[in-house]
């Protein structure tokens, strides 16, 4: 993290320091949970305390530093979507990406989306069944289900994060807990049923 541009007080500093070990893993599970990958959780669990400390001026010390720093993670990931979703472009298989005459045409490859062991660790933390389905959820769901479920943010902290009544909030996490139980009910259909040994996530009802 650089800090040339801007340096906190050495009082400031120690407790920045503290607070962000104390929280660096939860922000980084927190960030590959929603990003789904570990190189983009890395990328927004370092902006994430960039932009913390370039702020922390604006910190308010009788509030949790986890939910402020949630809050930043939050946006970013939002960000990264709609970036994302800007520089979306429909590309074929199968079509080379290189339309010239010669031999020498660049295919597209799909990438390789097996669990490296550090990944594997993480999502060990869930079932496998409960995993799949979780993957299946669309990103803005994936965020309501990580913030409330996951993490235990208050729906009145979630709501304010993304700027939406607590109402639409509890509105929006009834039908992804519906269809995370519709999913599971699926995976067991098929004949992978859900391991009772594993944890299971605690779909909330109320906060």
């Amino acid at each position: 993290m650089s800090t040339q541009a801007y340096q906190l007080n050495a009082s400031d500093q120690k407790r920045f320091n503290e607070l962000m070990e104390a929280t660096y893993k939860k922000v980084f599970n927190m960030s590959y949970r929603l990003a789904g990958n570990r190189t983009d959780a890395e990328d927004l669990t370092q902006e994430a305390f960039f932009r913390a400390y370039r702020s922390f001026n604006d910190y308010e010390g009788d509030r949790p530093f986890e939910n402020w720093i949630f809050r930043i993670v939050t946006r970013l990931f939002l960000d990264l979507l709609r970036n994302r979703r800007r520089r979306i472009k429909a590309v074929s298989y199968d079509t080379p990406l290189n339309q010239g005459s010669g031999d020498d045409n660049l295919f597209f490859e799909m990438p390789d989306e097996t669990s490296n062991p550090e990944v594997r660790i993480l999502e060990g933390t869930f079932s496998e069944d409960l995993q799949k389905a979780l993957n299946s959820l669309s990103p803005e769901q994936r965020l309501l289900i990580t913030l409330a479920d996951i993490e235990g943010v208050p729906y009145k902290d979630i709501a304010d994060m993304l700027g939406k009544p607590v109402g639409t909030i509890r509105s929006r996490l009834h039908r992804t807990h519906k269809l995370i139980r519709a999913r599971l009910e699926q995976i067991k259909r098929e004949g992978h049923p859900i391991s009772s040994s594993q944890r299971t996530l605690k779909l909330a009802t109320s906060h």
